[in-house]
């Protein structure tokens, strides 16, 4: 979540406190979060965070929207071209892995989010649907479908590939400190580089899922 210099003061003010209230989610959880600290953390005072947001709960809405509404819209939009399923399956996934990379916060927030219950999660999903317009769900479903009965790919069922693209996906950015601490015992002639890390990661995960669903001639 990054703070934008529009020429209109409040948008930027409003999203300097959203990127401040992450950080402090992030690191306290919603608990142990204050509102002081949060206004103090994004360089206001806090009577101006509640003029902005009225409550803590109010504040945690909009972050949870705002991150899922970058994560999920930035990816329907790189697959509103059409393509093969070998096409969009490469930018699903890449536009997943570059999308977090830029956005390091959201890992991180939606783990806390999910380790508290995730009560907010069900209906800011269903909001974020409805105020974007996403259809990647049903469209990824849609493709599969035909490239099981063109016999392209074995049966598969389509929540369950969508779910283990997700998890392949964010995983590493979830245990980047452990996934830097194993790669030089696994190849320890090697410097850990991360750009190319997740380049490689990239063409993993698609060899993984692509190559293990199309079917055996």
């Amino acid at each position: 979540m990054e703070t934008r210099n529009d020429a209109d003061g409040d948008i930027s003010k409003e999203e300097l406190i959203l990127t401040a209230a992450m950080d402090i989610f992030v690191e306290k959880g919603w608990s142990g979060a204050r509102m002081q600290e949060i206004a103090d953390r994004a360089g206001i005072n806090k009577a101006l965070l509640h003029y902005y947001f009225r409550s803590k709960e109010n504040l945690y809405d909009r972050i949870i929207e705002s991150v899922f509404g970058t994560f999920f819209s930035q990816i329907e939009t790189a697959l509103t071209d059409a393509g093969t399923f070998e096409e969009v399956l490469k930018r699903f996934i890449g536009t997943i892995v570059d999308t977090i990379s830029a956005h390091p916060r959201i890992p991180q927030f939606i783990v806390h989010e999910l380790a508290q219950g995730g009560k907010n999660v069900r209906y800011i999903l269903t909001s974020v649907a409805g105020r974007y317009g996403l259809t990647l769900p049903q469209r990824l479903v849609a493709l599969v479908a035909e490239e099981v009965r063109s016999g392209r790919i074995r049966r598969v069922d389509p929540p369950q590939l969508i779910i283990t693209l997700l998890g392949a996906c964010v995983y590493y950015f979830v245990a980047e400190p452990m996934v830097e601490a194993i790669v030089p015992h696994v190849q320890p002639d090697s410097v850990y580089d991360r750009a190319r890390f997740l380049a490689d990661r990239k063409e993993s995960i698609f060899d993984v899922i692509y190559f293990g669903l199309k079917t055996r001639e």
